[in-house]
């Protein structure tokens, strides 16, 4: 079962915008009124090995990045591979 968490919101005008911002950083928002109140029920938009291949592709490119490696990092076989830039 996916873990979801709520975040409850001081005002109303907030919740879809926020759903959106929250999606953008891949997370799914669902917008639940409780007592003329609005809040966001929030868990993960990916599954556990999406996220996990989403981190691991991230800490890679900033390594790669901070030490001015000339590679690249592209997604492949249900994990990552780092190789040299195309021609």
């Amino acid at each position: 079962m996916t873990e979801t968490i709520t975040v409850a919101l001081p005002r109303n005008g907030v919740a879809d915008d926020l759903a959106e911002a929250l999606a953008a950083r891949g997370l799914r928002a669902e917008v639940v009124e409780r007592d003329g109140a609005r809040e966001l029920a929030v868990s993960f938009a990916a599954d556990e090995r999406s996220r996990l291949v989403d981190a691991s592709v991230a800490a890679v490119e900033h390594y790669l990045s901070e030490r001015m490696l000339p590679f690249v990092v592209e997604r492949g076989n249900g994990g990552a591979i780092v190789r040299p830039p195309a021609d």
